[in-house]
């Protein structure tokens, strides 16, 4: 299978810490691959070192064969990159349209003049767009909230706005930033059939997340982070029987709810 995004030697360092040591990963392309481990193991920050929002203290990002490494943040979405963030950043008095509707600002072309003056080009693009992010808040089940303050969404509605604007320029990556973080079983449940539907589209994902039954259920690839450094990856069969995962992040006991067959509400250590 082909790699879509491939880091080699990343290395990220904040003064004397090491926050990504000399990581290689390899992530296929149209598959669901998870980023696991303990607070503090590096995960946001590998996110930021692959959107472009921190630079690298050395190593290579390639993604589908173009060396990105040293690009801005916006010249990466451009290229197909999309992310979620850990903790929800919706613009809470625009409408759930606008919200996604901001998500497209990498694909607008109409010069200014053409924006001032409403020409054809710059009609044709605004509709455009209001059928892209249609099209998105259908994929997430908002499109009947689409002319609703997002400030007035609940939780897991929030959650998946910010899925919708991700997703409204059609990505080719998707990194999603603990999506399951603070959402009961159902809400869970139906984040990880979204998650399915997203890849079934066509985008990959590229995930980190703390809830092992969520993970497990929808990955095909998991990588384990401790202290900035890979200590295992393959699927999640195998992640969650190695020693050193069990050590360094899972426990016994979540190991053995895995192995149990549990889906929700389990979380590492």
């Amino acid at each position: 299978m082909t790699n879509l995004l491939e880091v080699s030697g990343l290395t990220r360092k904040f003064a004397g810490l090491v926050a990504v040591d000399n990581l290689d990963m390899q992530v296929a392309a149209g598959g669901i691959h998870a980023v696991i481990g303990p607070n503090g193991a590096g995960k946001t920050t590998l996110f930021n070192l692959i959107s472009g929002l921190l630079p690298p203290t050395s190593g290579r990002i390639i993604l589908a064969g173009q060396d990105v490494t040293r690009l801005p943040a916006h010249r990466r979405a451009a290229l197909g990159v999309a992310r979620t963030f850990q903790n929800i950043r919706i613009f809470g008095a625009m409408t759930v349209l606008e919200n996604v509707l901001t998500g497209l600002h990498t694909t607008a072309r109409a010069t200014l003049p053409e924006v001032i003056f409403r020409l054809p080009r710059f009609r044709r693009q605004e509709r455009d767009a209001v059928a892209q992010a249609m099209a998105a808040l259908d994929l997430v089940g908002l499109r009947d909230q689409a002319n609703s303050r997002a400030a007035s969404l609940s939780y897991g509605d929030a959650r998946r706005l910010e899925i919708a604007r991700a997703m409204a320029a059609r990505p080719r990556l998707l990194l999603l930033d603990e999506p399951a973080a603070g959402l009961n079983p159902a809400e869970t449940t139906r984040l990880a059939d979204l998650v399915r539907t997203i890849r079934s589209a066509g985008t990959t994902v590229l995930l980190v997340e703390h809830d092992m039954g969520f993970v497990m259920d929808i990955s095909e690839d998991v990588t384990v982070l401790s202290f900035g450094r890979r200590i295992f990856g393959g699927p999640p069969l195998a992640v969650r029987q190695d020693p050193a995962v069990i050590e360094a992040y899972l426990g016994h006991k979540v190991a053995a709810k895995l192995a149990a067959g549990a889906t929700t509400g389990v979380r590492g250590a």
